[in-house]
């Protein structure tokens, strides 16, 4: 077998790439170019550590009398800080959001969330939205309407409302979703009867856990489109089979960690995120 590659060249190329990845998730500096980080055909994005010990890297949402970076290394998932949302008695945390503009036809992400060991009801976690390149927010604001596949669409993980969290599961915003009873109105999907859940998808209080979520669009016309998302490095769902778009108008051109509840939680509680990093695809492990 022939090995073109200096042993001692390879090494040197790996740690470098540990440094940019290290550096990167420590920072919150954003890539401006995919090609900032790249191996193996995998741009990194945009990465947040919170070690900034600031939020100017997210462009919309963000609220000081909820949102708080904790400087606390005994606290921090790694590194020395960690997001803390606050949800008050009877609404939620909010939201933040990092556009990505003019988009992608691949978007993974990577982060970290803790919910407390006192943690009640359920919680959106996190929404890779697809807004027009012509409109970077055409897909906000859009909750209970239905998608017509050039307008917006929406990818989600969610922590189910029926536990303390409940499960984990797909919450998504497409073209062919089923229609509420009056046939105009729309609520995001765990699925539709081809998507795989694998328990347990319940995440454990009092502990960090790497969420990882991968969605892949559609060629427009087409029915390729995909989701997974793993937990603890263990893949716990799929969805193969999707059209999230009708056009290429539509592509994948924000992050947003978000932090809604329905009806609100049941009394005042926080939520910790750690480590998030936002690639093309799913890094091989």
């Amino acid at each position: 077998m022939r090995h073109d590659t200096n042993p001692q060249q390879l090494l040197i190329a790996r740690s470098l790439l540990c440094v940019a990845f290290t550096v990167a998730a420590a920072s919150g500096v954003v890539c401006a170019r995919p090609s900032a980080t790249r191996t193996a055909g995998v741009d990194t994005v945009f990465a947040e550590g919170f070690e900034s010990g600031t939020l100017a890297a997210w462009q919309d949402g963000v609220d000081v009398t909820r949102h708080r970076i904790v400087a606390d290394p005994s606290g921090a998932q790694s590194g020395t800080h960690y997001l803390e949302v606050t949800y008050p008695s009877g609404t939620d945390g909010g939201w933040i959001t990092h556009f990505l503009s003019p988009g992608y036809d691949s978007l993974y992400v990577s982060f970290y969330v803790r919910f407390p060991s006192s943690w009640q009801g359920g919680s959106k976690l996190l929404a890779l939205y697809g807004s027009r390149t012509d409109n970077q927010w055409s897909g906000f604001g859009q909750a209970g309407r239905c998608p017509t596949g050039t307008d917006f669409f929406a990818a989600m993980l969610v922590a189910e409302a029926k536990g303390d969290p409940g499960p984990t599961r797909f919450y998504t915003y497409y073209p062919a979703m089923a229609r509420e009873p009056d046939g105009v109105t729309c609520w995001g999907r765990f699925g539709d009867g081809t998507e795989r859940y694998v328990p347990p998808l319940t995440l454990t209080r009092g502990e960090w856990h790497h969420i990882e979520f991968w969605v892949r669009l559609n060629t427009p016309g087409q029915t390729d489109g995909s989701q997974a998302f793993w937990l603890d490095g263990v893949q716990r769902g799929s969805w193969a089979g999707l059209s999230l778009r009708t056009s290429a108008i539509l592509r994948l051109n924000s992050a947003q960690l978000n932090f809604s509840v329905s009806g609100g939680v049941p009394k005042t509680q926080e939520l910790d995120f750690d480590n998030l990093m936002v690639t093309t695809a799913r890094p091989r492990p």
